[in-house]
């Protein structure tokens, strides 16, 4: 009986010695940490871990955190701001005892995996989060509300300079792809009121258009005007003009024929037996005889005679 005891107990201590294989999970690094303190990193293909080995389980995928945050800002206005930090872990056997003190380790039993889980999350919570939260703060804190906005790249650039170099004196085992401000976001009550300086910046501009496009329409309207009255002068001085070319030409003759023609005119109607002449037409000497000798006078007798 004891010697089959004692293959057994064999057995299983040769078991524990064979200890197992497994494959590296995507986006894990596997740490197997063995008794005398030496570690393996594992971060593609097949692990073996023995008996006493212990197995950390690191997931090195690119993730992201956030913080919201209320910020004072140099005008006395609360300012609500949410900065994220993008990044990884950097695992190295230099690390590796950083981690194990800064993260607390969590048993897992998940599928293949099977060990301690040292999760990014915790670590940014337990070491990063209140570094990222003070730089922010110190950073935003210098600004008024009103230039916040203006300046969102300048700050975020300056919390991400202050966060990488704050990082890097401390040795942390992360890798930082980017820190992001993601929101700015005043007070409702100064929301509501930078929305009226607004509305009415908006209507003051509104009103200056309309007053700009009533300047501009009047300009027209006195320039057509004006445009119309120099076309009337013209007219008028024109109409002038002919009016004292007709008063020149009309002569003392021409005014005979026209009377005379007129009388014509008068004799040709059927009922018009007495025909009456002026006396200016008819007085002796110049044009006016000429004309009633040879052409008005025949004229009105044949008219007569019919």
């Amino acid at each position: 009986m004891k010697k089959i005891f004692l293959l057994f107990v064999g057995c299983l201590f040769l078991v524990s010695l064979a200890g197992c294989g497994s494959v590296v999970p995507p986006g894990t690094t596997v740490i197997i940490l063995k008794p005398k303190g030496k570690a393996i990193i594992k971060n593609e293909g097949l692990y073996r871990a023995w008996g006493r080995d212990k197995l950390y389980f690191l997931d090195t995928k690119l993730k992201s955190f956030p913080k919201k945050l209320e910020i004072l800002c140099a005008d006395e206005i609360n300012m609500s701001v949410d900065v994220k930090w993008v990044g990884a872990f950097a695992v190295s056997e230099e690390s590796i005892d950083i981690i194990k003190k800064k993260v607390p380790a969590q048993k897992i039993e998940r599928g293949d995996i099977k060990g301690f889980e040292l999760s990014l999350g915790r670590f940014f919570s337990t070491t990063m989060a209140d570094i990222l939260s003070s730089i922010t703060r110190e950073t935003v804190a210098s600004y008024r509300t009103d230039n916040i906005r203006n300046e969102r790249e300048a700050i975020r650039l300056a919390i991400k300079k202050k966060f990488l170099t704050r990082i890097k004196e401390l040795n942390y085992p992360v890798e930082t792809t980017d820190v992001l401000i993601t929101n700015l976001d005043y007070p409702p009550e100064v929301t509501a009121k930078r929305k009226k300086i607004k509305e009415a910046e908006l209507q003051d501009l509104e009103n200056a258009a309309l007053a700009k496009a009533a300047v501009a329409k009047a300009k027209r309207d006195a320039e057509l005007a004006g445009e119309l009255g120099k076309a009337a002068l013209v007219k008028a001085k024109a109409d002038a003009a002919a009016n004292t070319v007709r008063a020149k030409s009309l002569t003392p003759e021409i005014l005979a024929v026209k009377q005379l023609e007129t009388l014509v005119r008068l004799a040709e109607g059927p009922n018009n037996t007495v025909v009456v002449i002026p006396f200016d037409a008819i007085k002796p000497g110049g044009l006016q005889e000429t004309l009633i000798n040879r052409e008005a006078i025949d004229r009105l007798t044949k008219a007569i005679g019919k």
